[in-house]
């Protein structure tokens, strides 16, 4: 029978909260908090084409791991992630052993086949390779069984099916999990990575361990400190940790993990915004990235309902983009619709009718002045708008 294991991500989905600036000392005691925790894999960030700033959880190369590697335990994996398109594999030397030992590939759907052969040159850099399939919810049962077939073939560590969206139900989880774990060979670990978008991260993180329980391969269940993460975040270390503890026999130390969350979290989640919000919930239920959700708030403070009715105007696959052109567009177009408000106008003109209006604009004078607009209302009963 396989068994259940945890991969953290605080310092790679993290990254995207702090901008990846821990800072040295977080880096190093989150990594070393976690291998005290025995927490099996822990994801120490991303490695990106620019050099590596001190205190960041973006590298460059491995090597640049080290330093934040106080004491690098046997019984942990250490990994890090790469865009299937964004890392020159030819900067990745020959694993030597002293820093990580795995590197996580995220590709797209249209992408997967290229994303599979950079795990090929990965692996023979003597690396172990994990697959992170983005947005599986979106491959249809002939697709799940072509992607099964080449991982098959390129014999990767791990493969992880992601809720990138926040959008999956259990069913669509089920659905998933029961091609890939027929279909891939058995010494590949079946993973799952989620997104709270609809709060439904823990619980579906739950249901993937209830489903592989009795499978022959090894899980891996992906989780975060506190859930940070991009948008909505992820499941949480702590509650999954706690969770396999009670139901799958799991071996976790929940005082070293609460612990590091005490020492190391708190300045983030003071200064720092994620987790579930009515905006990415519109996120998980149109499939939409969150890309488009901070376009609508950061550049026209778009209200809940107006933005799921512009993310709804646009097609299935441009919600899974950020075209920020086009979503301008959306947006003028909904608010130039055109609206027969005659009805409303009438209301209100007859609320109005034969009553002065007094209109209170904002500005000091409304404060200093407020005994005189008292006076006023008081004798002549305007109808009082407020700006």
């Amino acid at each position: 029978m396989g068994r259940i294991m945890m991969l953290d991500c605080t310092l790679r989905d993290g990254a995207y909260v702090v901008d990846s600036q821990f800072g040295s000392a977080a880096v190093k005691g989150i990594i070393k908090k976690l291998q005290d925790a025995h927490i099996e894999i822990i994801e120490c960030g991303w490695l990106k084409d620019a050099p590596h700033s001190v205190g960041s959880s973006f590298f460059h190369v491995p090597f640049d791991i080290k330093p934040y590697l106080l004491e690098k335990s046997p019984f942990t994996e250490y990994a890090v992630m790469i865009d299937w398109d964004r890392y020159d594999l030819r900067e990745l030397p020959d694993n030597d052993g002293k820093t990580i030992d795995a590197v996580r590939v995220v590709f797209p759907r249209e992408h997967f086949r290229e994303g599979i052969a950079l795990g090929k040159v990965i692996k023979a850099k003597g690396y172990k390779v994990f697959f992170q399939v983005a947005n599986t919810l979106a491959y249809s049962e002939n697709e799940l069984l072509e992607l099964a077939d080449c991982v098959n073939e390129a014999m990767p560590h791990s493969l992880s099916v992601v809720d990138t969206f926040g959008a999956m139900y259990f069913e669509d989880l089920e659905r998933i999990v029961a091609v890939l774990d027929e279909k891939l060979k058995p010494e590949i670990s079946l993973g799952f990575h989620s997104h709270n978008n609809q709060q439904l991260s823990f619980a579906l993180s739950m249901r993937f361990a209830e489903l592989m329980k009795d499978s022959d391969r090894c899980a891996v269940i992906d989780s975060s400190l506190c859930g940070i993460g991009r948008g909505a975040g992820n499941a949480t270390t702590e509650l999954v940790a706690s969770y396999l503890n009670r139901k799958h026999n799991g071996n976790y130390d929940l005082n070293v993990i609460l612990d590091a969350i005490d020492m190391y979290m708190g300045d983030f989640t003071a200064n720092y915004n994620w987790g579930y919000s009515t905006p990415f919930f519109i996120s998980g239920l149109y499939c939409a990235h969150v890309n488009n959700i901070a376009y609508l708030l950061n550049n026209h403070r778009t209200n809940a309902m107006d933005m799921r009715n512009i993310i709804e105007s646009l097609d299935k696959v441009d919600r899974t983009k950020y075209d920020y052109d086009l979503l301008e567009k959306k947006y003028l177009e909904y608010q130039n619709k055109s609206v027969d408000d005659r009805e409303e106008l009438s209301v209100l003109k007859n609320a109005m009718k034969n009553r002065p209006v007094l209109m209170v604009l904002p500005g000091k004078t409304a404060v200093t002045q407020k005994r005189s607009i008292d006076e006023y209302i008081l004798a002549n009963d305007p109808v009082i708008i407020g700006v």
